[in-house]
């Protein structure tokens, strides 16, 4: 084939697919893209790097030059440039330069000279950079985009974050971006240099990009390259990490950056910072420099880090952090530390009175790490705390506004310097296509597809959950019918596919109403000029206006047809309301728009059938052109219709369909696992966060050294599945733990032995953890805990998590009496509650928050409690999330229902009941917890008591209506549980009405009252009970029955049906609805001849009331068991 030949064939091929629109500048990076992996491959041909599968080198070169080669082609079509002609000219220079004459001696200098630049080449590459390297490395990078590069800041900080350039740049509307390095303080993560990774000083590197500039995440990554990580190698992910600091009045919405999954950096974008909300918002990077440079030296302890080539980590700060440690945890005296405070807040307050705002934030910053100081040395309690957090609180805000209003007082200089430079272009924006005149007459698929940064893996499930119920409403809404729809998503895009939509909507014919035929017509029956501007207004003759007459009044009214419009004008308009219509229980803003989404919003593509739907919404503009995988740099995909796009998703290896992606890792998972034997234990929950993490699901097996399964079990599943999102490998047969487990990557199979590696890294070193921690733990009895209790805050008015559990050794008696326990077993609730949350004080625990429960359990075995005690400890916790396990035992049962009822009655009575999506203190989950613990034991159980009970061990008030609403909250819960069995709507309120305060009896009466509903006869008992019911339920005063009174045989025999009836109704086991319906058919003649032969409402009072008196008797047998009013037919 000619060069010529396969130029003029690729512009062909990209002229078909509309890819010819793609300027030159984006061909060129992938060109550069293409050229990097070139460059590898070589590397690995040659021997400089070790690959996974290096017998395939020759051929993955080979493949990679035919891609540089293919957009070096496409780089010439897009210029103009016939590459043929080029090459034949540079084939006569180079003949020319290089003439035959070339000596062999001028040949050997030119080859040593090579060799000995490749000889230094191949030295740099193979030595990992130093630590200052990668400073350096990053200071340029970030140097080159364009940020000032700042210095550390003078004063001890706890995060980079709390460095002036962050904490007072990011206020305000002036624009900023920033790099800078700074060692941070926290003395309680301070391990005396024994933990390879944990230390009370560590150095970040922190990034303030503001505004957003369109595409921080590129340029992120990017930053991550110049360092000497390659994206296309490496496993990283995006993670949800909200986040928060009460102490700055700060928070923002972002990820935790996991490297094969280790976190290296947090990204985060602020929305308040000082108590104010900021606009613009900035973009936060923070990386953790120790993590990143020992992934790349393949150190397994910080203190082993080449700093420059010379000295190591541990040289310059390995004695320094032990003897901090010496001083924050046995040293530092707490008078004199409280006293500094005291001063230091002071001091603060004196400078901004004199409006000097960074004299009085260094001052906040002292008082921020003597605090952190006191905390280490366990002098901070509950009251303290909380009392210490709002000073400081305080402080920040003042200096926030102090700092605001100064920049406000200087005209915001930046803002005008901006001004000077021109306005700053969303890098991410692709420019627009030019908006389609004409659209297919015929019915055609709709593509919309809204593409994001990584959603939160929940966010993700209700925006397709949303999207699934939304779209058909809005093409209903819209008059436009269509075959079939499909909604499909991934972290990064959630798209929806609409077959077969009409071209247009159907004309509507209306008829609408005017004003009265009176007002419209004069006497002789001509039209007025009501009527006249009436017919303009609907766009119709006056003579077209009829008269209807309506409920006795006659109207004129016009009958006006709506011409359809054309499919695509609707849809611009309608498909941005789409997005806007879908909620979240936590958005953020990131650009001018101000709009609100779990995550930024980046590109949108609308295409009906070939056509760009040009759509606008949060500054994204509808497009054809999707996005890649992120390994492989986002490339831009372009569409060249609707119809187009799962093709293209699976050509470019993206599994948008969930089902199909949850299929693709159970199934990968499964079988790696039956390589070594094992398998993957059910974990629903686990399968469903895997596969909203990912794109492009690559399942890898990775292992451990089989000595850490001295470990508790629990505390090494709980590692892999709940920090690491690894699936654990149980043995097929007997189930125990083996030394392995499977990770999903995002991204394909390549360089996959470096991922496994990077993987197996992070939880060997998460398992040394676990294993000092563990350590430690063990050499005291769990009873040793407790007194540190007393500084961890379970809430401020409430008091700490030792308050808490000396109100459950109370309340735990109390409902274990309520339970029936015997003493033996209330014996056991007693010692349960008393340690039941000694566990959370453990290193191990504070370290690792799920193992809450089981390490109380795993402690008090070790430390001689009864299994029984052991047992309590951990059920009380249970369920701890949907289908979690329940507890087995009874003082389990009775310790739990107290945990739970302690904290709905005293979180409402401070305030914090849960509103809306926010429910930080996990309340709902805790009144589902007491339902279907009670409804799980079959135990009949009125809340009511236990409520009370609970209210009075508090230590703030308890009003009667907190109570009730407690009682509310519980039975809404239990009323949702019902409607997910199956339960029908009208069964469940009849029940509720009576029984919401008892979950087991509500839920025994509601499956022994839809047997009854569904009953032939039901209707006829329905109906004679009610005729009771409805003559006497408007009556407000009680009436007493007397039978010597009434004359009537009908009304005697009803009476003696009814004593009959109760008799039967009420036994010393109580009542239920079976029992009931059962007793009251036999009285259904009765009643029907009691109502067709006796007057009720007679005249005569006395025998009037004493009528309905009966009847009102009769209505009571239902009274604690059934509100018959509520059904359906009443």
């Amino acid at each position: 084939m000619h060069i010529r030949e396969y130029q003029t064939w690729l512009q062909a091929y990209d002229e078909a697919r509309g890819w010819d629109k793609i300027a030159p500048p984006h061909t060129f990076l992938h060109l550069i893209e293409e050229i990097g992996e070139v460059a590898r491959e070589v590397e690995y041909l040659e021997g400089y790097r070790e690959a996974d599968n290096a017998g395939d080198a020759r051929a993955r070169l080979a493949a990679e030059l035919a891609d540089a080669t293919t957009f070096l082609y496409k780089l010439a079509c897009q210029c103009g440039v016939d590459l043929e002609d080029a090459l034949k000219a540079n084939m006569t220079k180079a003949e020319n330069r290089f003439s035959i004459a070339f000596g062999q001696a001028d040949t050997e200098r030119y080859l040593a000279r090579q060799a000995e630049n490749l000889a230094r080449r191949r030295k740099n590459m193979t030595k990992p950079q130093s630590f200052q390297d990668v400073i350096m490395r990053l200071d340029r990078y970030w140097a080159d985009y364009g940020c000032l590069i700042w210095q550390p800041y003078s004063e001890k900080l706890g995060a980079g974050t709390a460095n002036p350039a962050t904490t007072l740049r990011v206020l305000g509307p002036e624009p900023w971006n920033v790099g800078y390095v700074e060692p941070s303080y926290r003395p309680d993560d301070g391990r005396y240099a024994e933990n390879p990774n944990r230390m009370q000083m560590f150095i970040q590197y922190q990034v303030i990009l503001k505004p957003d500039p369109g595409n921080p995440q590129e340029l992120y990554l990017g930053s991550l390259e110049a360092v000497g990580i390659n994206m296309r190698e490496h496993d990283v992910r995006f993670v949800e990490d909200n986040w928060e600091s009460p102490a700055l009045g700060a928070w923002g919405l972002g990820w935790e950056v996991w490297l094969d999954g280790q976190e290296i950096s947090q990204y985060t974008y602020f929305q308040q910072a000082g108590g104010l909300n900021l606009d613009p918002v900035a973009v936060e990077l923070t990386y953790g420099l120790e993590r990143i440079v020992m992934y790349l030296q393949r150190v397994r302890a910080v203190w082993d880090i080449d700093w420059d080539g010379v000295h190591t980590y541990g040289d310059v700060y390995m004695r320094p952090e032990i003897e901090h440690c010496v001083y924050n945890f046995e040293l530092a005296d707490v008078e004199r530390l409280t006293q500094m405070y005291n001063l230091y807040e002071i001091e603060a307050k004196a400078c901004m009175e004199q409006g000097l705002v960074i004299p009085a934030y260094d001052y906040i910053l002292r008082c921020s790490h003597t605090f952190n100081v006191l905390d280490a040395r366990g002098a901070i309690g509950v009251t303290e705390r909380a009392s210490y957090f709002g000073r400081m609180r305080d402080l920040t805000r003042q200096v926030a506004r102090l700092y605001v209003g100064q920049r406000e007082e200087m005209g915001y200089p930046s803002l005008q310097q901006q001004a000077a430079r021109g306005k700053q272009q969303d890098r991410n924006t692709l420019p627009a296509e030019p908006e389609s005149t004409t659209y297919s007459l015929q019915p055609t698929t709709l593509l919309l597809e809204i593409g994001t940064e990584e959603l939160p893996v929940t966010d993700l499930s209700l925006a397709l959950e949303q999207l699934e119920v939304a779209v058909p409403q809005m093409l209903a809404n819209a008059r436009l019918s269509y075959g079939s729809l499909r909604v499909v998503g991934t972290p990064r895009r959630q798209a929806v596919l609409v077959y077969e939509l009409a071209p247009r909507q159907p004309d509507q014919t209306m008829e609408v109403q005017g004003p009265p035929a009176k007002v419209a017509f004069d006497a002789d029956g001509h039209p007025t000029r009501a009527a006249e501007g009436f017919a303009r207004k609907q766009g119709v003759p006056v003579e077209a206006l009829r008269v209807v007459t309506k409920d006795a009044k006659s109207y004129v009214v016009a009958t006006r047809t709506e011409e359809g419009r054309p499919a695509a004008k609707v849809l611009v308009e309608e498909l941005p309301k789409l997005i806007a219509g879908l909620h979240f229980p936590r958005t953020m803003r990131w650009n001018a728009t101000n709009v609100g989404f779990p995550r930024p919003l980046r590109w949108l593509v609308g295409l009906l059938g070939d056509r760009v739907i040009p759509l606008e919404y949060a500054g994204a503009v509808g497009g054809r052109t999707t996005r890649g995988l992120r390994p492989l740099g986002s490339p831009q995909i372009q569409l060249a219709c609707a119809d187009d796009y799962l093709p293209m998703m699976a050509q470019n290896q993206i599994a948008v369909d969930v089902a199909e992606r949850r299929k693709q890792i159970r199934t990968q998972a499964g079988t790696l696992a039956a390589t070594v034997g094992g398998r993957i234990p059910d974990d629903a929950d686990l399968l469903d966060e895997v596969t909203n993490l990912v794109e492009h699901p690559t399942a890898l097996l990775g292992r451990f050294e089989p000595e850490y399964l001295a470990l508790p079990q629990d505390v090494l599943v709980t590692v892999m599945k709940k920090h690491q999102r690894y699936f654990p490998v149980v043995h097929a047969q007997s189930g125990e733990l083996l030394p392995y487990f499977v990770a999903i990557r995002n991204g394909d199979d390549y360089n996959l032995d470096v991922v496994r590696g990077g993987k197996e890294d992070v939880l060997r070193a998460r398992f040394a953890d676990a294993k000092f921690f563990y350590g430690n733990d063990t050499r005291k009895p769990l009873d040793n805990f407790l007194p540190r209790l007393d500084t961890l805050t379970f809430q401020e008015q409430l008091g700490s998590m030792l308050d808490k559990s000396k109100r459950l050794e109370k309340l735990g008696s109390v409902v274990g009496q309520a339970l029936g326990l015997d003493e033996i077993e209330q014996m056991t609730v007693r010692r349960a509650a008393h340690l039941c949350k000694a566990d959370l004080a453990s290193q191990l625990v504070i370290e690792l928050t799920s193992l809450q429960g089981l390490m109380g359990r795993e402690y008090a075995r070790l430390s001689g409690d009864e299994e029984a005690v052991a047992t309590a400890i951990f059920e009380h916790y249970l369920p701890r999330f949907a289908r979690d396990a329940l507890p087995e035992t009874r003082p389990g049962l009775a310790l739990g229902l107290a945990n739970r009822l302690d904290s709905l009655v005293g979180l409402f009575a401070v305030g914090l009941a849960p509103t809306g999506s926010a429910d930080p203190y996990h309340l709902r989950r805790d009144a589902l917890g007491v339902v279907q613990n009670l409804i799980a034991h079959e135990i009949p159980l009125s809340l009511q008591p236990l409520l009370t009970e609970a209210a009075a061990l508090m230590p703030v008030p308890v009003a009667e209506q907190v109570l009730a609403s407690v009682s509310r909250f519980i039975t809404e819960r239990l009323r949702g549980w019902l409607r997910d069995k199956g339960f029908r709507y009208d069964v469940v309120d009849a029940v509720l009405a009576e029984q919401g305060n008892d979950p087991y009896g509500a839920y025994r009466t509601a499956a022994q009252l839809t047997v009854w509903v569904e009953r032939d006869d039901w209707m006829d008992l329905l109906n004679a009970y009610g005729r009771c019911i409805r003559i006497v339920r408007d009556q407000t005063e009680r009436f007493q029955f007397r039978p010597d009174v009434d004359p009537e045989p009908a009304t005697a025999a009803l009476w003696k049906a009814y004593q009959t009836a109760r008799a039967q109704v009420t036994t010393p086991l109580g009542s239920d609805v079976d029992r009931l319906l059962t007793v009251l058919r036999p009285m259904i003649p009765a009643i029907n001849r009691f109502f067709d032969d006796v007057l009720v409402m007679h005249e005569d009072r006395v025998l009037r009331e004493n009528r309905l008196g009966l009847l009102q008797d009769i209505w009571d047998l239902s009274r604690g068991i059934v509100d018959v009013t509520r059904l359906e037919g009443f």
